[in-house]
């Protein structure tokens, strides 16, 4: 047997849950903004912008672990396992695995790493006899265990026995010409892009002048009760509104940074698109310097 044999992970309750977890942020969102523009000029506003900015920067995230689980995959063949989930990837020789067995014919059950949500379970732990694991896995209820030298994997293929039975028939074949061992995961990622220096100004300057934003703007409506904020067709000013409105431009610059830096980051990965990357944060710090000007030139006119 030397054709590759592609498992994947359960995915329909996993996808259920991120997409009901984005839906209550997206509610969660739009219901802070309501509020925020009813209250007025005061410590309660700022409360719940800044919630609002909370839920905002939680929506990547999720999204990110949503998208991650769509595009996992574990790939079984002759030379080794290859493991693959979102920005993390595991590639293991076949010579080091152990022995490979269901999580249920442990005496003493897993314990799921921290932040576990049905569709991620994401991270290590530790157990009695294995010491330390790393789950790449969607359900507690598929757990198969892969013991190699260096690591213990925990993954989740849809039918268990089935690739259990598959993986020892591998191991007894034994390899011919076994894969590199490698290991990939978001942190050495993040770690890759803050070392480089165009990508370690902008995304922090894109960020503070996001913030500046809406502290600035905060500061500035308490000077002017009613603001209009544009013209008609004709020219004419637009008819004034309660300064407080103001604070949607804040907003609309978090949105368009936090939706800078995610595309930047899914394009920095290639050597060829870094260049759009680089665009993008840019075009994440040019927003929030035009949102500001226009807050300045509202309160001038």
């Amino acid at each position: 047997m030397t054709e590759k044999q592609v498992f994947y992970p359960p995915r329909k309750t996993g996808i259920m849950v991120h997409v009901l977890i984005l839906v209550a942020l997206v509610a969660g969102i739009t219901t802070l903004m309501i509020l925020a523009f009813s209250q007025p000029v005061g410590w309660s506003l700022i409360l719940y912008l800044l919630a609002t900015i909370a839920l905002v920067a939680m929506l990547p995230i999720i999204a990110y672990r949503g998208y991650a689980l769509l595009h996992a995959a574990y790939t079984l063949e002759r030379d080794g396992l290859r493991v693959r989930w979102g920005l993390r990837s595991e590639d293991l020789p076949m010579t080091e695995v152990i022995w490979v067995r269901q999580a249920a014919d442990l005496v003493q059950p897993l314990k799921l790493p921290r932040f576990s949500m049905p569709g991620a379970l994401l991270g290590g732990s530790h157990h009695e006899e294995l010491g330390r694991v790393e789950f790449i896995a969607s359900s507690a209820s598929h757990l198969v265990i892969v013991s190699a030298i260096n690591k213990t994997l925990i993954l989740s293929p849809q039918d268990p026995e089935d690739f259990t039975r598959r993986f020892q028939r591998v191991i007894e074949m034994g390899s011919l010409s076994p894969i590199g061992a490698h290991t990939a995961v978001p942190t050495a990622f993040f770690n890759q892009v803050f070392k480089d220096r165009l990508a370690r100004a902008l995304i922090p300057i894109g960020a503070g002048l996001a913030l500046l934003l809406l502290v600035g703007t905060s500061v500035l409506i308490p000077f002017r009760q009613m603001v209009s904020l544009g013209y008609d067709s004709s020219g004419v000013p637009l008819e004034p509104v309660q300064s407080s409105r103001l604070l949607l431009l804040p907003i609309i610059g978090v949105v368009f940074n936090f939706f800078d830096l995610i595309t930047g980051f899914f394009a920095y990965r290639r050597i060829e698109t870094r260049v759009i990357a680089y665009l993008l944060w840019a075009a994440g710090v040019l927003t929030s310097v035009l949102l500001f000007i226009a807050v300045l030139l509202l309160f001038t006119v």
